[in-house]
């Protein structure tokens, strides 16, 4: 731990089996991940383009300045307005042991998830929700990180939801075609990346920010209080301590992990050392179905 006060977690947090059934603890995924936000922290810097670990590894900086123990993933947000700028960098300068996808740059994405994925070439993951949202893009499935397109939104939270519904309610002809018909709806894709532009660029100066109105099931995480931000609670982003490296996150990174997940999510001093104040029934992976860590061999 950064914290020389913080609790000993001596609980070996399980990842599940690999693709040859060997089981693996989550902190092994850990040093794979942050390798791939380090290249992204190293094109972002090069290129002048804002980044910010968000949500989970937001929080992760707050409590632990590194991973939270049991998390099995790292989440990134950048401004919606350069994700073409993050495109010409990534295919101008990404190193040859990463790749990327992004509806973007291949109409085969799933626009119905995060804007970006940042991909290790020399590994295998399959997510838990592979089913319902495959991945038709040829750059492989490598273990990955997430990375959203954050967006001016309605301050009100109701007019914020009824943005949300347009996705919502194409979600399930989208799933339809495409995980189970297999037909790829190209012209779906085309009017939700539409749609989010147009949102986008109607709230570009509103007082609150949120991840793109496109994602349809954002809302259904019970942990989650609040959609959308105050714009000074996540803009400038700053760096902070994660792993040893300094790292952008959001501007209050206190005030967004309690909005975002609640006072009770946050570490807090009890007898004069920090403990995490999860309960340990909620201490789990929950994004890899099986993986091969080094290799991106399936068997």
């Amino acid at each position: 731990m950064a914290d020389s006060k913080y609790i000993v977690d001596n609980n070996h947090y399980d990842l599940g089996k690999d693709v040859f059934h060997k089981r693996h603890e989550v902190k092994e995924i850990h040093p794979l991940l942050l390798k791939i936000v380090l290249e992204l922290d190293r094109i972002c810097r090069k290129y002048n383009i804002g980044y910010a670990l968000s949500f989970g590894s937001a929080l992760g900086i707050y409590n632990y300045q590194g991973f939270i123990p049991w998390d099995d993933d790292i989440d990134v947000a950048i401004d919606y307005f350069d994700i073409q700028r993050l495109i010409e960098a990534f295919k101008s300068d990404l190193k040859e042991e990463f790749s990327f996808d992004c509806y973007e740059d291949n109409k085969r994405f799933n626009v119905l998830i995060p804007t970006f994925k940042l991909r290790l070439k020399n590994s295998y993951i399959k997510e838990t929700y592979h089913w319902t949202l495959p991945n038709r893009c040829q750059n492989g499935d490598g273990i990955f990180i997430d990375i959203v397109a954050f967006m001016g939104v309605p301050k009100d939270k109701k007019e914020h939801i009824k943005l949300l519904k347009y996705a919502k309610h194409r979600m399930v002809y989208y799933v339809a075609l495409d995980a189970f018909l297999r037909i790829q709806p190209y012209r779906l894709k085309e009017k939700l990346k539409n749609y989010e532009k147009a949102v986008a660029n109607s709230y570009r100066h509103s007082d609150y920010v949120s991840q793109t109105v496109i994602i349809p099931f954002q809302d259904w995480a019970e942990k989650k209080e609040n959609l959308a931000f105050p714009r000074e609670v996540i803009y400038p982003f700053k760096e902070y301590e994660f792993c040893g490296h300094k790292l952008y996150s959001f501007n209050d990174l206190e005030m967004f992990c309690k909005l975002c997940y609640g006072q009770k999510a946050l570490k807090k001093e009890v007898n004069g050392i920090l403990i995490d104040p999860q309960p340990t029934k909620y201490r789990k992976a929950k994004h890899s179905k099986t993986y091969n860590l080094y290799s991106n061999s399936k068997r």
